[in-house]
């Protein structure tokens, strides 16, 4: 499996079951040591024991990512800018988009604006997504 190259923050409100939960207090995740920089900024707004993954993700103008997978069911909504999935459109704040876990897809793309976007997994993971050359997805 890829190796963690991102870690929850220490510090930062309690994300606690039956607290309020102010996303602009989260902390954004924090890269593991020697993992390389990224221009992704993750902010988990569930703790370890939920079984829920709740994090936002905000892409900069016009960044591309990797063809990756996820191990859970994963909801996205896109709360600002154009987020864009080669073989699937642009969605825009408002959208809501679906993928079955274990399907690999991408690469992900933000739009000139960059991009913010909820993700919940049906399900705790890693934070980091899987690579299909290193991890082949079980959906393919």
């Amino acid at each position: 499996m890829s190796s963690v190259v991102w870690r929850r923050p220490t510090g930062g409100p309690a994300l606690a079951p039956r607290t309020v939960i102010h996303i602009d207090d989260a902390l954004p995740a924090e890269r593991t040591e020697g993992s390389p920089a990224s221009a992704i900024t993750l902010q988990p707004l569930t703790g370890a024991d939920c079984d829920l993954t709740v994090l936002i993700f905000t892409f900069p103008p016009n960044y591309v990512g990797k063809v990756h997978w996820h191990p859970t069911d994963t909801v996205y909504v896109i709360r600002r800018g154009e987020f864009i999935v080669e073989g699937e459109g642009t969605f825009v704040e408002g959208d809501i988009r679906w993928v079955k876990a274990g399907t690999a897809y991408g690469p992900e793309a933000a739009g000139p604006e960059g991009c913010d976007v909820m993700l919940i997994g049906a399900g705790a993971f890693p934070l980091p997504t899987y690579d299909p050359a290193v991890d082949p997805p079980p959906r393919g």
